[in-house]
């Protein structure tokens, strides 16, 4: 990472008010440098210059950190390239983070990422709709609309499950949450900034 990227890491981290255990920053930019690397081979993310993918991947991911429970079972589905699950689990030191991703060549860089980076973070090479296994926590980035994250995760939520969509625009927010079934509406809405983004995002959040 260059110099003036880990700078403008160090500071958004600093803006969010998330300090790093030892160690953990380092692991974080190794996992962000690997994330790169690998991503001129196989398509993880869209963001190919360094100080977007900083912004739009890691800052955008620990973004709203302060409302994830570090300490429940958590699963992150449609994974992809980690997010967010392979940053909140380094920097938060969650030991019990599962990422949850059909593709097989994302599936080979995740475990690849995780062996280096975060050890304790399981790879699930599964489509979510067929995991029969109850996580205490769901996160999701860019699965799709709060309905479908709902349908794909009905086997995996069990009484008191929190469910974390990384949102945009308050308007589709609404927009998706009046598309949800009338027994799953109750979501609460929390705006949080991305240091060095100039964009409306949301955390939509809801308890089983």
């Amino acid at each position: 990472m260059r110099t003036e990227n880990r700078e403008l890491l160090e500071s958004g981290l600093d803006a969010l008010g998330l300090e790093a255990a030892p160690g953990a920053l380092e692991l974080l930019i190794g996992y962000h440098d690997f994330l790169l690397e690998y991503n001129q081979q196989v398509n993880l993310t869209g963001f190919r210059d360094e100080r977007e993918s900083l912004v739009k991947n890691l800052l955008n991911a620990l973004g709203p950190w302060r409302h994830v429970d570090a300490s429940r079972a958590t699963a992150d589905i449609g994974s992809g390239g980690g997010m967010p699950g392979v940053p909140l689990a380094i920097m938060l030191g969650m030991e019990r983070m599962a990422l949850v991703e059909t593709k097989n060549k994302k599936c080979e860089f995740l475990r690849a990422a995780c062996a280096k980076f975060a050890p304790r973070v399981e790879v699930l090479q599964q489509d979510a709709h067929e995991i029969k296994r109850s996580f205490g926590q769901i996160v999701s980035i860019a699965y799709g609309t709060l309905a479908k994250l709902l349908q794909a995760t009905a086997n995996m939520r069990a009484p008191g499950t929190r469910v974390l969509a990384w949102k945009g625009r308050l308007e589709a927010v609404k927009t998706e949450i009046a598309e949800c079934r009338k027994g799953q509406r109750n979501w609460k809405v929390e705006p949080f900034d991305v240091p060095g983004l100039d964009a409306e995002r949301h955390l939509c959040i809801l308890q089983v």
